[in-house]
């Protein structure tokens, strides 16, 4: 009987240890996703929350032995957070910004002006961001104090392997939900329903009603208030908040009514498209200037160079606007590239002129780089549709997912897809003189051309314009009318060009800026300052700066695998899902394996991972190029992803050894913290510097094994004394 007892004791605690687990990622997850649409300036410093969630976690586990019970208020704090999210748009926090959004490109922030906030809006947006990161770190405080006191019962490799398991559970779970494009209602629900699972406290109850409420009246009773009448529904893509609101504009000989001519699509409550019909049919219903409005941007490329292209290949083909004019100009061939699926969903239902349904047309939902790298076909003419990213591609990363588009190498890539009498025409946001140098001479570059290139003024935002290609020596000079006003091209103008390397577009130059560097500091000090006593505690202990040192090198692999497989596969969420999911399996593999060796075995593992990490570093996502698909798959996968095996096997074999598995997980955690703030320094020198760093700190780790050995003999002098 007793037997019986301890058996059901341990798969209870086994399976209350999975679920934290995966209410841990999947809240993470949540919440990062949830904050960077309602207060949009952490869509532009997404890894702020990510340190949030770190910080939480290694408070929890630093915590572990102390009486007051953090995760008891978990859920309380939770429900505060997304409830304030939820009127975060009332509140008008969703534009808040501390700095000239258009030195940073922050879009979608201020407005939409470009204006330098006073020092009070400064402080309120500063206030508030911290607010929000303290309600995120305290939310993961609880969780991390439970799964530190669930470690407590099982070995530390079993422990950390339930733990992990239950990670890839809930990254799977939010994955699974961000398929079927489920709206944050949803989430909180689930959300809710886990927490039922290992509690059933009121909060839990009442972060599931939350949830009910939040689905089925918040949000369209909030957006019905902001927009208006004209408000039609609001969608969630697995990268933005969509609502869908209608467009109205005076129609020809009548001053007093308005006619519906499309849809705006607000991206994260930010004007980011329009559906508008553009059949001569529906044209001459509405008066001259709004005629020529309406077919100003989409129908450029034609217009301004007078060309009737045959085949025409589009980048960022969104709702279908820019497939419709190529269709309306004669093209006979269209494929239309664009990576998110909502977007060119309401193109197939909304679109007057249903596009995408003709069958000259071919949609491919998919990264326009991997499109490029892959694509066989030659065309007449390659439109690089306008792009202004709105969040980062990764929660890991602060590029953003149109940082690789305008590289050198995605302009050469595109240059090679052009036939013999081949155009590309690109358009992108120009607001300063630096960044229209970039872009017109990264073309310039990888084409060997000098593009023709004007610059106009959407009401908005400047936008410049560029033309180049084999094709433009067939073209008559005198009948080329690009939009706007002419602009030279100055080839001589010494401006930093975006690569794959170092793709930061929207960075004046090769720095660490204060904006981002500021808010790293706060975070790093207000973490020293909530667990300094902890860590000066088990400074002592050589094992517990060993797991720092792997938790820091950990994120910095992990960041680095994330650019290289996103360059190769696509910079869409579920290759970072993947990369992520993945990269949780190595580690259950790396338990396994650590399980069967020896403490012996860590200087092979070490120099094993050195020399995985050093070939991953020379190797360059171009060099699989000319593979074939499958072995570039296999090849990339081995290469990129074999740092992180050899990783966890070294992980696991000094946490197996660990006498305090809270505490070791508290540095490794902190440690991941500060990896994820280096992160920043690709900024200044690139992402391969990256893998550089993470092979330095790696190799660091090598003069921990004599530390430990010292301890180990000291502690047993002392004990035979």
């Amino acid at each position: 009987m007793t037997s019986e007892t301890k058996i059901a004791g341990v798969s209870k605690h086994a399976l209350e240890l999975f679920i934290v687990s995966v209410l841990s990622l999947y809240t993470e997850l949540l919440l990062i996703r949830y904050i960077a649409v309602e207060v949009h300036i952490f869509a532009y410093f997404k890894n702020l929350v990510l340190m949030a969630c770190f910080l939480g976690l290694g408070l929890g586990f630093a915590w572990t032995e102390h009486k007051f019970d953090w995760f008891r208020w978990c859920g309380t704090i939770f429900l505060g957070l997304v409830c304030i999210l939820s009127i975060a748009l009332a509140l008008h926090w969703n534009a808040l910004t501390f700095v000239n959004p258009f030195d940073f490109m922050l879009f979608g922030l201020g407005g939409g002006q470009e204006t330098v906030p006073t020092l009070l809006e400064s402080g309120k947006c500063l206030l508030i961001m911290l607010l929000i990161f303290a309600l995120t770190t305290f939310t993961f405080v609880g969780m991390g104090q439970e799964i530190g006191k669930l470690f407590g019962k099982f070995a530390p490799l079993k422990a950390y392997s339930i733990n992990v398991g239950g990670a890839l559970a809930g990254s799977g779970l939010f994955t699974l939900l961000c398929s079927f494009e489920t709206p944050p209602g949803v989430w909180i629900i689930i959300a809710g329903l886990l927490f039922l699972l290992i509690s059933r406290r009121p909060s839990h109850f009442a972060i599931l009603v939350f949830g009910f409420v939040h689905l089925f009246f918040l949000v369209s009773f909030i957006a019905s208030k902001l927009y208006g009448p004209d408000y039609v529904e609001t969608l969630w893509s697995p990268y933005y908040r969509i609502d869908v609101v209608s467009a109205r504009a005076k129609p020809a000989n009548d001053s007093t009514t308005d006619r519906q001519w499309g849809w705006d699509l607000k991206v994260n409550y930010d004007t980011f498209q329009s559906i508008l019909d553009c059949s001569p049919a529906n044209l001459k219903k509405f008066a001259p200037e709004v005629q020529k409005a309406m077919l100003s941007t989409f129908a450029q490329p034609y217009d301004s160079l007078g060309i009737k292209p045959k085949s025409v290949l589009i980048l960022a083909s969104g709702n279908g606007c820019d497939v419709a004019a190529a269709l309306r100009n004669g093209a006979e061939l269209v494929d239309a590239v664009d990576i998110d699926p909502v977007l060119t969903g309401l193109g197939k239902t909304l679109h007057p002129e249903k596009p995408y349904l003709d069958p000259r047309v071919h949609l491919h939902v998919m990264d326009a780089r991997t499109y490029l790298k892959n694509c066989k076909r030659k065309y007449d003419l390659i439109v690089f549709a306008f792009l202004d990213s709105n969040t980062a591609f990764s929660s890991l990363s602060s590029l953003r997912t149109d940082n690789y588009v305008f590289t050198v190498d995605s302009y050469r890539e595109a240059m090679n897809l052009l036939n013999d009498h081949g155009i590309l025409y690109a358009s992108f946001v120009s607001f300063k003189d630096w960044l229209w140098n970039r872009h017109t001479n990264a073309l310039a570059v990888a084409s060997g051309m000098k593009p023709i290139a004007s610059h106009s003024f959407n009401g908005t935002v400047g936008v410049g314009t560029m033309a180049v290609g084999p094709g433009m020596k067939d073209l008559d000079a005198k009948n080329i009318k690009m939009p706007g006003t002419a602009r030279e091209v100055d080839l001589n103008s010494g401006v930093l060009l975006a690569t794959d390397d170092w793709p930061f577009l929207f960075l004046p130059s090769r720095e660490l800026s204060g904006t981002y560097v500021t808010p790293i500091l706060v975070i790093l000090g207000f973490a020293a300052l909530l667990i300094g006593k902890e860590l000066r505690a088990g400074v002592k202990n050589p094992s517990n700066w060993f797991m720092f040192t792997l938790g820091m090198g950990f994120m910095l692999l992990e960041v680095r695998a994330m650019a290289d497989l996103s360059l190769l596969f696509g910079s869409t969420w579920f290759v970072n899902t993947c990369v992520i999911s993945a990269v949780l399996v190595m580690i259950l593999i790396g338990n396994y394996i650590a399980a069967k060796l020896k403490p012996a075995a860590v200087p092979a593992v070490t120099a094993a991972l050195l020399a995985s990490l050093l070939a991953s570093t020379l190797f360059k996502p171009s060099d699989f190029l000319s593979l074939p698909e499958s072995i570039r798959l296999l090849s990339a996968v081995l290469l990129y992803l074999s740092p992180a095996a050899f990783a966890a096997v070294l992980f696991a074999l000094i946490f197996k050894t660990t006498q305090k598995s809270a505490e070791a997980l508290a540095f490794n955690i902190i440690g991941g913290l500060v990896g994820v703030s280096l992160e920043y320094l690709s900024m200044q020198f690139g992402v391969r510097f990256l893998g550089w760093l993470s092979i330095v700190i790696y190799a660091s780790t090598l003069i921990y094994g004599p530390l430990m050995k010292k301890t180990q003999t000291d502690s047993q002098s002392s004990s035979s004394a």
